[in-house]
């Protein structure tokens, strides 16, 4: 693996376990089986995602995308339940998903570790609410995270866990190739207020 996609994986680890690190305070402040098992279910999803970043590299280091048909709204729709599960202090639901295709061909382990690195960028800026959703344009698939948080021109941005996690968002996006016509990712203000990451695969 390159430094830089160590650098990568690194950030993303680093994030879960502050996520458990912060639940672990929080059953030991008051203990709770809710708590427990969300605490228990982030740990399953830590080692499931050690496991998987041990398999995603080949030999010259570069990120594989091996692409199996999905349906992109059950898709979403777990990845918002395990979200709803690690954070608790901001509400996380999910959004339009209308446009969904019936299915779509991508890496599900790839675009969960996106998402995952996108959500921890938006949970440090949201006020209160992240929605998750779905759109279609064209010949290419799009992921939506909305925030209300302040807006990109009201943080730093030059903030490394941000870069990381953008970073990370852009290797998956480019890896997933259909036609010679690559993935990418999109990062605006939204005119309503807060930030809109999006992931858009071919």
């Amino acid at each position: 693996m390159n430094p830089t996609l160590a650098a990568l994986v690194i950030h993303d680890l680093k994030n879960a376990l502050g996520v458990l690190e912060e639940q672990l305070v929080a059953l030991e402040a008051q203990p709770s089986p809710v708590l427990a098992r969300n605490a228990r279910n982030n740990c399953s999803e830590l080692r499931s995602r050690f496991v998987a970043f041990l398999l995603l590299y080949g030999g010259d280091g570069e990120l594989r995308a091996v692409v199996s048909d999905e349906s992109p709204s059950d898709f979403v729709s777990a990845q918002v339940q395990l979200a709803q599960q690690i954070n608790s202090s901001v509400e996380t639901v999910l959004g339009d998903c209308s446009q969904a295709p019936p299915f779509w061909y991508f890496d599900s382990r790839l675009v969960r570790l996106a998402l995952d690195a996108a959500l921890h960028n938006a949970w440090r800026f949201a006020k209160s609410r992240v929605e998750l959703s779905i759109r279609l344009d064209g010949n290419c698939l799009g992921f939506l995270i909305d925030d209300d948080g302040p807006g990109l021109g009201a943080i730093d941005e030059e903030d490394s866990a941000t870069g990381l996690g953008t970073e990370l968002c852009r290797e998956v996006a480019e890896a997933h190739v259909n036609n010679s016509r690559h993935g990418f990712v999109r990062i605006a203000n939204r005119p309503e207020g807060g930030a809109r990451f999006e992931l858009w695969l071919p």
